[in-house]
């Protein structure tokens, strides 16, 4: 629940700063996290449609950007996470109408000092969640409540992290903020010995 909660403020701050994110993604709810993996729910607005009558590609994409972006925060990096190197999306079909949802599903495959590689994946929800969840949901609604559908979209983004710092590490199933962890100056020196 730490991790979720640390990503739910670092969404909330984005969102607070204005600009793009919060003018097309304020209807971005995050569900579940823990390091390295987000689950959200996304729903679709009339101003999210084009004009076929659903999600725009462009949508899609700055869901990419940003769903990639959040998981990164999953590791303890506060928003901004870096900046874009490459960001792409494919799309496999279309993801839905207005008053739908999607399923929004981040990962962080590798991060290390220079860059973060990212990916994510873009669902429907089973017709039965789509329809008895939509209006009900609250933030504190599990994932497990619904049922995944069909693949809209997935992507990938790779980030340049360096010059940001962690603020905290959290336990492997996020439950527990485990703060920054500093080595012991024995340890560390017998680690450089080594080297």
């Amino acid at each position: 629940m730490a991790c979720l909660k640390f990503l739910q403020k670092a969404w909330s701050t984005t969102l607070s700063k204005g600009g793009h994110d919060s003018n097309v993604l304020s209807s971005l709810r995050l569900v579940e996290a823990k390091p390295k993996y987000l689950k959200g729910i996304f729903k679709i607005e009339q101003k999210h449609l084009n004009n076929h009558g659903t999600i725009h590609g462009g949508v899609i994409l700055s869901l990419t950007d940003t769903i990639t972006s959040l998981s990164i925060s999953t590791i303890g990096y506060p928003p901004p996470t870096g900046v874009s190197v490459n960001i792409s999306t494919e799309f496999v079909r279309p993801g839905g109408k207005e008053n739908d949802n999607l399923i929004c599903i981040g990962k962080v495959e590798q991060s290390g000092k220079n860059l973060s590689y990212t990916r994510c994946e873009f669902y429907t929800l089973s017709n039965t969640s789509n329809t008895t969840k939509s209006e009900s949901s609250s933030d504190s609604d599990s994932i497990q409540d619904y049922e995944i559908g069909k693949l809209v979209a997935y992507g990938s983004q790779t980030k340049f992290v360096n010059g940001w710092k962690k603020v905290t590490n959290f336990s492997e199933d996020g439950e527990q903020e485990l703060g920054l962890e500093v080595p012991n100056n024995n340890e560390h020196s017998q680690e450089k010995a080594k080297l």
